[in-house]
Formats: structure tokens, sequence, C-alpha cells
């Protein structure tokens, strides 16, 4: 608190004490007369607040910042492998980017801390990059990492860079991103592919209602469908609410039995379930494909064997990707099968580090508005673009996963 502050302040208190030491000796006419003075003390205290505000503000929209971009997530514990992901993705980017000259001349510098998924944690780390006056802040995709801090980074004008969530986290200020594919243009880009390309157009929509992503995800796939004229024949769940166990053997006799004819399965549910229900597909001899998101371009569902042979999914990498920002990726990163997460987090620190380099300046407004106007950046998860809001404007790779050791590789159909 500042000096003048402080003077309000005790002036206040001062007369509120006056008031309360005097309140059996004054006369009602001197109580009012000092109701009114307190009042007048007040509208000048808050008069000055609002301009300290202002002027902060103004301060803030031409303040120069130091070159040092946070990262903030969990280095250690049951989430630790998002944090590290998105510590070494971004350390990689910043390896490359200083190595070719940095700004001006100048080297980025990363500061990252350890918020072992814990509220106070986050806060603090957030509130001392701030007060360091980072030009942008980059968190890891948990719900503590990217969701506790809003509030300090837009108070403050520091850019704030969620990688991987999912949650439309830019709607809380003009200075939060997030850089994922938006499932919604992922579902409604693999579907067209499904529908218009290979001709597909009667489904079986198959949603795990014990997790709560797949009945968003249901949600997200019907609306594509039926934007793309697809149909919804069967709709069922894997999972028995009333005995709280998995019922993949209805759910496939539901299927085999459906009077009308199925050209594809949407599954929404996780991989673990999703392996169970393509091997029983095979088993009843269907041979269908199952349609669904990235989380099953993971080793639980690779690993049903030939049975997820032919599965079509959306994904933010892939390995079988071969471009020239994939194998600088690979180099750099220096690790074998980076996750998508690390993938984002080396693309979101060029975005900023180029933002910056474009702006001519560290002002985070200026730099802010470089981000949102540079259109299809390139990268190692393809082009990303910004809306005037803030929101990703991304697509999807669209992956077959082919015969191969555990289940196959994916095989990029459409960029």
């Amino acid at each position: 608190m500042n000096n003048k502050s402080i003077i309000f302040l005790a002036i206040v208190l001062g007369l509120l004490c006056g008031c309360s030491d005097d309140k059996q000796t004054k006369s009602a006419e001197s109580k009012h007369d000092k109701a009114a003075e307190i009042q007048k003390v007040m509208r000048q205290a808050e008069e000055y607040a609002r301009q300290e505000k202002e002027k902060q503000q103004k301060l803030a929209d031409t303040e120069e910042r130091p070159l040092i971009i946070g990262v903030v997530g969990p280095e250690t514990g049951e989430e630790a492998q998002y944090g590290l992901s998105v510590m070494n993705g971004v350390l990689a980017a910043a390896k490359r980017f200083n190595a070719q000259g940095g700004i001006d001349g100048k080297e980025i510098k990363v500061l990252h801390y350890n918020d072992e998924s814990k509220i106070a944690y986050t806060e603090k780390i957030v509130s001392y990059l701030i007060k360091e006056r980072a030009i942008a802040i980059i968190s890891a995709p948990t719900g503590t990492s990217t969701f506790t801090p809003v509030h300090l980074v837009e108070n403050s004008k520091t850019i704030f860079i969620s990688v991987g969530t999912r949650r439309h986290i830019e709607r809380s200020g003009k200075f939060i991103f997030r850089t994922a594919v938006p499932d919604e243009t992922a579902t409604e880009d693999l579907i067209k592919y499904a529908t218009r390309e290979l001709g597909y157009v009667n489904y079986a929509l198959i949603t795990s209602s014990v997790n709560e992503f797949s009945l968003s995800l249901s949600s997200m796939f019907k609306k594509a469908l039926y934007k793309n004229d697809g149909v919804i024949k069967l709709e069922t769940d894997v999972y028995d609410t009333y005995t709280g166990t998995l019922k993949i053997d209805l759910v496939i006799d539901a299927i085999r039995n459906s009077p009308d004819e199925l050209q594809g399965v949407v599954f929404t549910g996780g991989a673990s379930e999703g392996a169970l229900l393509a091997q029983g597909l095979k088993k009843a001899g269907l041979t269908l494909p199952i349609i669904g998101g990235e989380e099953l371009l993971s080793t639980d569902y690779l690993e049903g064997g030939d049975a997820v042979e032919g599965t079509l999914l959306y994904s933010t990498l892939s390995s079988d990707e071969k471009s020239s920002k994939m194998a600088e990726f690979i180099k750099d990163y220096g690790k074998a099968e980076p996750d998508r997460f690390a993938a984002l987090a080396y693309d979101t620190f060029m975005l900023v580090a180029d933002a910056i380099k474009i702006a001519g300046s560290t002002n985070t407004s200026r730099v802010k508005e470089a981000l949102i106007n540079r259109k299809e950046c390139e990268g190692v998860t393809g082009k990303t673009s910004f809306s005037s809001d803030g929101a990703p404007i991304k697509h999807p790779l669209i992956c077959k996963i082919k015969r191969g050791k555990n289940g196959g590789p994916t095989v990029v159909l459409k960029q």
C-alpha cells in the first residue's frame, strides 16, 4: 500500500474512532456532519484508487518487459507426465530459437517451476513470475496449473497459454489462450472424411457414461454427424450405471442385431475399453471400423492387436508424419516418442517467441496482438491461428491404424 492510500485510510479510521468515542456526547446534528465528512473522504479515496488503477493500466500498456517466459506445471507426483512433457517441449524450443539468434541477439530465458498439482504452489509460482515481469506463462494442461492463476495473469496483463487443455479457458480474459486442437473441429473433420470420402452413412454411437469427457465427445460427434449427413442407427453405452460394470458383450450383441446396416462404430470412451470393444467386434465376426478421438492413439489401445486395425481417429501428433518441422522437433526434444503435449509446448513457445519478434516489442499488449494477427503459423502440430478472442483455430491429423507391431503404426490420411 502506498503512502497516499495509508493517509486516506488513517483519516477514515480516525473519523470512525472519533465518532465512536463521542457517541454519547455528540448531538444528532454533529453526527450527521461527521457522517457526511466520512462519506466525502471515502469518495475521495475511491476516486484516488480509480486514478491509480488507470495509471497502472496505462503503464502496463506501454511497459517493456525482460525476455522471460515462465512454465508452470507438476514435475513430480501423479500428474508429472504432463508437466514434464510441457517443460521439456518448451526447453527444446527455446534452445533452438536462442541458437538461431533469439530476439536481436538476446536469448529468451525460460523459468520453469514445479507446482506439484497444488493450488497454493501454483499461485505462488505465477505471482513470482508476474513479479519478475515475464512476458508469458505457459502451463501444463492439468486443472490446477491451468485454472488457478487465471485471475492473476489477466489482471497483470501477462500472456497465459495452457498447453493442450480442452476447456475453453480463453473465455476467461483477453490475455488467456490455449493451444490444442479443438475437439469440436476435430470431430467434424473426422466425420466429414468418413462420410464424404469413405461414404460411411450409418453409425453406432457408443459412449462410456462413467467418463465425463466421453459424454461431451459423444455430443460433439452427434453434431458432426448431423451436419455431415451421417445417421445414428444405434446408440448405447459400455457402462452399466446400475451394476457399475462394463457391458461390452451386450454392446456387441446390440451392434450384431441392429436391423439397419452399420458402416462405422463411433466410440468415445477410454483406450482400454476401446480395445475390448474392438476385440469383441472381431470375435463376433464384425468388420466395422471404430472411429474415435486421439485417446485411442495410445499403448492401451494399440495393444489390442489385429482387432484395432482399420481404426480411424483424429490426432494432434503422429510419428508417421514426415515434415521438416517434425524432424527438427524430434532432434531437439532428444527423447523417444514425445507425446502431443511436448509437441504443443514446443509450438507454443515458438508462437510466443515469433510474436515478440514480429511485435518488435516485449510489451504484452503488443505481443498479444501479434499472436492474434498472425495466421496459420506452421509448427510440429500443424498450422495454428487464434481468433480475435484468443480461441485456437487448428485442425487435426486424420489417421488410420494399420497392421504392425503392437497393433501397428498410424498412417496420416489427411492433414
